[in-house]
């Protein structure tokens, strides 16, 4: 068995350019995206975030597998202006899924007439999803009114309402592959998680692993999703697979905002630090 060779090309002003370096500029960066990406599902790989401005909502360059293949965004879209002039136009108050399509591309290019493209991804919008497409979102298109990206709110009981709110951008529908072969959440989804984990009072061990986890890596597989949610609500895994993505997200953050109460080890038995607290209140009384 031999690896490649370590080959570093130089580009040297006035050289023309062999054919062994157009072969290695042309292999190595796919071959690095095949290596590193292969387990992942279809979905955004890399970047293809949703990022407000006084401009409006931009969608960030990134990349993304379809078909195993990798598409590359080179810069920013800026969704707002897209819509506007997305042809045919959009109906107003109308749900459209903001997709990713892959189509076939027949004509070679003006620029170089000699290179021909096999595929494109697209953006569309369309009010039914397409085969076979990648879904950013979902948005209820208004002409008057930008895309409006959830965030947390302060309201304690309304902390995550503008994730699942009817006319806000729906997030949850976004598909982001993941590494386990099942697309997972959008990064916005797991960072709110985070936001919220890291100003609660106390975490459980199992909320620990979890903020650490999107730490490191800024998304969680669905898989550890369902065992999180499996072991805070004492529910069996397997009711968990038939939930919806929505219904999925609604029982995690019901998780992530109960209150943890460790549990403390008191005259002989376990019990929780409330009962402790209780028990020592009323033994003060007594006193």
């Amino acid at each position: 068995m031999n690896f490649r060779d370590n080959i570093e090309v130089s580009f040297i002003p006035g050289d023309i350019l062999s054919a062994q370096m157009l072969e290695e500029t042309y292999r190595y960066p796919r071959e690095f995206l095949h290596l590193l990406h292969e387990g992942h599902s279809d979905g955004i790989i890399s970047g293809l975030d949703f990022v407000s401005d006084n401009n409006g909502v931009c969608l960030t360059a990134g990349i993304v597998k379809h078909g195993s293949k990798y598409y590359i965004l080179p810069s920013n879209v800026n969704l707002d202006e897209w819509l506007k002039r997305y042809e045919p136009p959009l109906q107003e108050s109308v749900e459209y899924f903001l997709e990713l399509v892959s189509e076939e591309v027949s004509e070679p290019s003006d620029l170089y007439p000699s290179i021909k493209s096999a595929k494109r991804l697209i953006l569309k919008a369309e009010r039914e999803k397409t085969a076979d497409s990648i879904i950013l979102g979902k948005y209820k298109f208004r002409s008057d009114k930008g895309i409006c990206i959830p965030t947390l709110q302060s309201d304690p009981k309304k902390t995550f309402d503008e994730f699942t709110r009817p006319g806000l951008f729906q997030i949850l529908f976004c598909e982001y592959a993941h590494s386990s072969g099942e697309t997972t959440y959008h990064p916005l989804v797991f960072r709110a998680i985070k936001q919220y984990l890291e100003k609660k009072s106390a975490l459980s061990p199992y909320e620990f692993a979890l903020l650490s986890e999107i730490q490191n890596r800024g998304i969680v597989a669905i898989s550890t999703l369902r065992s999180y949610a499996s072991i805070n609500k004492k529910v069996p895994i397997s009711e968990l697979k038939t939930l919806t993505r929505e219904k999925l997200f609604q029982e995690v953050v019901e998780c992530v905002q109960k209150p943890y109460i460790p549990m403390v080890y008191v005259e002989g038995q376990t019990i929780d630090a409330q009962q402790d607290e209780n028990k020592r209140t009323r033994h003060s009384k007594l006193l």
